[in-house]
């Protein structure tokens, strides 16, 4: 962890233990409505500690949408990928990936693909995301891109038929990709693929009823989203076979999208007021979690981190007063001296 991280964990420290001082030690209570308690096997959360860490954006939009662009993963070398276009007849999804300074954008499409979603990258020779075929009933597959050669993947428990869907939202350097399926019922069940077999195997967090997979790091660890029966939307971390519960303070929902080697998680929260934030949580763990929320300086109410290296460059989208989604890298200042942190 970098010394301008390291300082803000100290002074986030600092104030939690100020906090501590002058309360009865008791844990709040999960800040989700009609949620009393964690679902069994999820730990319950503390309050939060600021991380003022400042950060600088760039937007960054592929030419081949003025109006919709969304940057949705982030390498350690600092290449993205993204897509432009809202999926519909007129205005179909593209995937994209571009280098620094991105000025250059690269079309990443399924061969054939009536819509593309490039979604997830590594840090070697993978990309990933899913697409929509021209068959009758538009089924999703999700896909891996690997040095050039395109291969298609349906989760073995996925229900065929008109509309099949399975979406891959990230990948690692060994080749695990994570996503969802969507089942009998309708409801997504997150999925890990392991690509040198192709075999397929479940993510179960404690009282989903529907769960996302949406980021994987090297280590392995595993960030994603689940709604519970009574409607409520949390992010969860899968690290070491264990689950942990991930809920920005008093917020309404919570979307967990990414996360660095550090397991520094991204993702996005909505307030009771119907806001939508993207947030940043160092060192998730019940005793020292330290959450941040962020909103891009253009954004009118709705902004969304999606991913994170461990160079604390981060990707995202958001909405604009006209309603025009746009995609950003942003790059944590250096020392308060206004600078950005390079992307490498």
């Amino acid at each position: 962890m970098n010394t301008l991280f390291r300082n803000a964990l100290l002074a986030a420290t600092a104030l939690a233990g100020l906090a501590a001082a002058g309360c009865s030690g008791s844990s709040a209570p999960i800040p989700a409505p009609n949620l009393n308690s964690a679902p069994a096997g999820l730990s319950a959360h503390t309050n939060p500690s600021p991380t003022p860490v400042p950060l600088n954006f760039t937007t960054v939009d592929s030419p081949g949408s003025t109006t919709f662009n969304k940057v949705l993963d982030i390498n350690e070398l600092g290449v993205i990928v993204g897509t432009d276009g809202t999926g519909t007849a007129s205005d179909p999804s593209n995937g994209y990936d571009s280098s620094p300074p991105y000025t250059k954008f690269n079309a990443l499409n399924y061969p054939g693909a009536l819509d593309t979603v490039s979604a997830g990258l590594s840090s070697s020779r993978y990309k990933t995301g899913y697409f929509v075929d021209r068959s009758k009933g538009h089924h999703t597959w999700g896909f891996v891109k690997d040095r050039g050669i395109w291969t298609l993947y349906k989760d073995t428990k996925a229900p065929n038929g008109p509309g099949c869907t399975t979406a891959l939202l990230g990948i690692n350097v060994s080749g695990q990709a994570v996503g969802y399926y969507i089942d009998i019922n309708g409801n997504k069940q997150a999925t890990e693929l392991t690509v040198s077999n192709r075999h397929f195997s479940g993510f179960h967090p404690p009282g989903a009823v529907s769960a996302t997979a949406n980021g994987i790091n090297q280590r392995g660890d595993v960030v994603g989203t689940e709604t519970l029966g009574n409607g409520v939307t949390e992010g969860w971390l899968m690290r070491d076979g264990a689950y942990l519960q991930l809920v920005y303070p008093n917020a309404v929902s919570t979307q967990a999208l990414g996360l660095n080697f550090d397991d520094d998680i991204v993702g996005s929260y909505t307030d009771v007021s119907g806001g939508t934030h993207g947030f940043i949580l160092i060192h998730p763990n019940p005793s020292k979690e330290f959450w941040q929320s962020v909103d891009e300086p253009n954004a009118a109410g709705y902004t969304v981190l999606t991913s994170n290296n461990s160079h604390h460059a981060f990707t995202g989208w958001y909405v604009d007063s006209q309603g025009n989604t746009h995609g950003f890298v942003a790059n944590a200042k250096q020392g308060g001296s206004g600078s950005a942190r390079p992307v490498r």
